[in-house]
């Protein structure tokens, strides 16, 4: 830290003692206390000193009572006068006092001061003094009250200029922070419903698969040779997905990892085929004009169909329903199953929030609930444009 650094930062924290240090000094320039004497030398009586440094005192406080500041040491001019004494020492703190006003206060309490206090010393001057007491030279020494007041104003209004960048530029700062906090909880919230939707569907078709494999172990060898199968692919391929992910999130420069297109609607034949060779039995149906959807609805009911369907893998007795219907403004999917003995074992309800987090993100809605043929029913109404609530 430089010493003008430091020497502001102590001026700020200790304004009375830095006000205080500024009229002694400017008292002891002012006080004619040594030098030969002139005739006459009033300034030199203990009288003219006291009442100088009466004046001057007041410098002391002028940040805390700007316009009483100003009011005493204007007034201790009219003592000046009377007694004779040199005027230009006793104006000094008057123009101080004068520029503190402009600094603290707004332009126009600035004005309002400084021009009867202009007034009223010129006045004292022109009727005190012995004639001639109203001369060009006494005015021009008055000037020096409107040039404090235009620098006070200028140094105020520069000052407020500066607290007004900095304060946009913290207000710019808080928005980017904010802002960065929003990206990055929207980007972990995606990442995790990403993974639950990668990871979920294989994850449910080797667990029941293994379960199969465990129990035909040993009276139907073959069969359970082929849920073993089931449970290779599945391991291959949520390992292939994670890897693909993963391969997403790291640098663009580091990444060297082949990515896929994004699933949608074209891949859903495979995912129903996987359901139903992993044994879940699955009618499916399609109905309406199929339309091109954009990215992010497509994706959207990709992953609805997935996760509502690795849910009723789970937690159903083997048996779903697909309907997939297309109207002129949105797509409606809707998946039914038969409830098993423990729906609910093992299920963190995760699923279902991030489907109505996914199809509220593109003007969609998620209803899901047992209905009155005790099914479990999803379904998902999906606009066919983005902004279009259907």
């Amino acid at each position: 830290m430089s010493t003008v650094t430091r020497v502001r930062a102590f001026a700020r924290r200790h304004p009375t003692a830095v006000d205080t240090l500024l009229a002694v000094v400017l008292y002891l320039l002012t006080a004619p206390f040594h030098g030969p004497p002139r005739e006459p030398q009033p300034t030199t009586s203990p009288t003219a000193l006291a009442l100088l440094a009466l004046v001057f005192a007041m410098l002391a406080v002028r940040r805390r009572w700007p316009l009483w500041t100003l009011v005493v040491t204007t007034t201790g001019v009219v003592p000046a006068v009377v007694f004779g004494y040199d005027i230009e020492p006793f104006l000094v703190p008057v123009v101080i006092a004068t520029y503190t006003v402009a600094v603290r206060t707004d332009r126009w309490t600035a004005l309002r001061s400084a021009v009867p206090t202009a007034l009223f010393v010129v006045i004292v001057v022109a009727l005190l003094t012995p004639a001639p007491g109203f001369t060009w030279e006494s005015l021009g020494r008055f000037t020096w009250i409107g040039l404090a007041v235009a620098i006070g104003d200028a140094v105020r209004s520069r000052r407020a200029n500066i607290a007004a960048i900095e304060e946009r530029a913290l207000r710019a700062e808080r928005t980017r922070e904010e802002e960065a906090r929003r990206r990055v909880a929207e980007e972990r919230l995606h990442i995790a419903r990403e993974l639950h939707d990668v990871v979920a569907h294989h994850i449910a078709v080797i667990n029941v698969q293994a379960g199969v494999a465990s129990h035909l172990i040993t009276a139907r060898p073959e069969a359970a040779a082929e849920a073993l199968a089931h449970v290779r692919r599945s391991s291959r391929a949520v390992l292939d997905e994670l890897s693909g992910l993963l391969g997403v999130l790291r640098k663009p420069e580091e990444s060297d990892t082949p990515t896929e297109p994004a699933p949608g609607m074209a891949q859903l034949g495979r995912l129903v085929d996987s359901f139903r060779a992993s044994g879940l039995d699955l009618e499916s149906t399609l109905t309406g004009e199929v339309h091109e959807l954009p990215a992010t609805v497509d994706l959207v009911a990709y992953r609805v169909v997935q996760e509502a369907l690795t849910n009723a893998h789970r937690h159903g007795t083997d048996t779903a329903r697909l309907s997939v219907a297309y109207t002129s403004s949105e797509i409606i999917l809707e998946i039914t199953n038969v409830l098993g003995s423990q729906p609910h074992d093992g299920g963190s309800g995760l699923g279902l929030v991030g489907m109505r987090e996914r199809a509220g993100a593109v003007g969609g809605t998620i209803q899901a609930g047992i209905g009155a043929d005790d099914r479990f029913r999803v379904v998902a109404t999906l606009p066919l444009q983005i902004g279009k609530k259907p």
